[in-house]
């Protein structure tokens, strides 16, 4: 039954982020890529509830998994445009994002890493990149270009910052490691093209504090 609720709580959670994101868009008139972070910082934050409410993380596999098709389904029937989406190249983000999830919860029911990774992995991603995005939207003055894709060095910054913050808070590694950490993610953030960051940045940064 625990695992029941913990999947019915998960679902609900992330309607609730849609939702609230769907509202500032239409309502509050934020930007199309502003209610895109506000969804991807938001989710997230699911990765409490898999820690925190799930007794059998096989169970909990079945929502990275729900996801991954919704959001292909929502990327791909065009539904995406109300929230202003239109460029599949960088919404397939949307369908990494679980993927990686997926990824990483199978290392964990596999002994593979710890409960810290998985929750440094996802939130660096989360609010990482999602912080760095929007802090380049309102500040980022100076741009620098790789791969065709335009960062700026002020999101750059609050990615590394904001990483470096989180693996401090949530894994039990030595300052070394988790400047490492921090900076992978900064890197990988910066040069992975068409929403891939995704993939890379979660699983490249939990990578990087296993092995070290």
């Amino acid at each position: 039954m625990q695992d029941v609720l913990a999947l019915v709580a998960s679902f609900a959670f992330i309607l609730v982020v849609a939702a609230v994101a769907f509202l500032l868009y239409h309502f509050a008139h934020i930007k199309a890529e502003s209610a895109r972070k506000i969804i991807h910082i938001g989710v997230s934050n699911w990765v409490f509830i898999l820690e925190g409410m799930f007794s059998d993380l096989r169970i909990a596999l079945a929502g990275p998994i729900a996801f991954i098709v919704l959001n292909t389904l929502f990327v791909y029937s065009g539904a995406g445009k109300l929230l202003g989406m239109g460029d599949r190249k960088r919404d397939n983000g949307l369908i990494y994002f679980p993927f990686s999830l997926l990824v990483l919860v199978l290392c964990q029911v596999n002994g593979l890493v710890s409960a810290h990774d998985v929750v440094a992995g996802t939130l660096v991603m989360g609010y990482g990149d999602g912080l760095a995005a929007l802090a380049g939207m309102r500040w980022g003055r100076h741009k620098y270009s790789v791969l065709n894709a335009t960062k700026s060095w002020e999101g750059s910054i609050v990615m590394l910052v904001v990483s470096f913050i989180v693996c401090l808070l949530v894994t039990p590694y030595s300052i070394p490691v988790v400047v490492a950490m921090a900076v992978v993610a900064t890197v990988f953030e910066a040069v992975t093209p068409l929403g891939l960051d995704n993939i890379t940045v979660p699983l490249l940064t939990v990578l990087t504090g296993v092995l070290l």
